[in-house]
């Protein structure tokens, strides 16, 4: 009956100790990578949005360029360097408003003739003509370091602090252009119809640019 009794406990026990080397072959290794599908991936950027990237960059140089030219055509006495400049400003300043760069390029070409230091009668200062009289308080809240009308000079400034006026006065319009142009002049018909004309001559370059490009591709 101890014989017995003895095999029968040494029966459990072994297979008590199979049951364990079984069960530690299933114990998973801390060290394991249990996804291995997720190990060394890279959010993988669309073929589509790769696509509308690369225009964005291209149309922005074609518009950089573009209104580079047109700068130094008004103002034969720019340099590359600072039509380029100036170009870089507006851009900058449209996407922060969200404006059609080449209105506030042909606003700056017919305010005045994109001369930094160009002052009127009436005290309009800079590139776009910055009425000091009656901007002086609220163009300080954007550039607290503009102290005097002199401080209007400086091309950032003038060009993000005008465009956003236009952006303003375009609202009250409705997002009519027209109307938009004639709240910025204070009613000036003239400057209204030159800023439109120039804003076709622009346009059409960047119609003949994407034709070419078109064009480039097909052969």
């Amino acid at each position: 009956m101890m014989k017995k009794s003895a095999s029968l406990v040494l029966s459990i026990i072994f297979l008590l100790c199979l049951s364990c080397d079984s069960f530690s072959e299933n114990i998973i290794d801390p060290d394991a990578n249990i996804f291995p599908q997720l190990r060394d991936t890279k959010p993988q950027i669309s073929e589509e949005k790769s696509k509308e990237k690369s225009n964005d960059i291209n149309d922005t140089d074609t518009k950089e360029k573009n209104i580079v030219s047109l700068f130094m055509t008004k103002n034969p006495k720019l340099n590359q360097r600072t039509a380029k400049n100036y170009a870089e400003l507006v851009i900058e300043a449209s996407k922060k408003y969200k404006q059609d760069p080449y209105v506030i390029a042909a606003i700056i070409v017919h305010e005045s003739t994109v001369n930094n230091k160009a002052v009127s009668k009436g005290g309009d200062y800079g590139l776009m003509q910055i009425r000091w009289k009656y901007h002086k308080d609220t163009v300080r809240k954007d550039f607290p370091n503009v102290k005097k009308p002199q401080d209007m000079f400086d091309a950032r400034v003038n060009i993000f602090y005008g465009t956003k006026v236009f952006s303003e006065y375009l609202r009250k319009a409705g997002n009519d252009l027209h109307g938009g142009l004639m709240g910025y002049s204070s009613g000036s018909v003239k400057l209204a119809t030159k800023v439109k004309a120039t804003l076709k001559e622009l346009q059409a370059k960047d119609k003949n640019t994407n034709a070419n490009k078109k064009s480039r591709k097909g052969k």
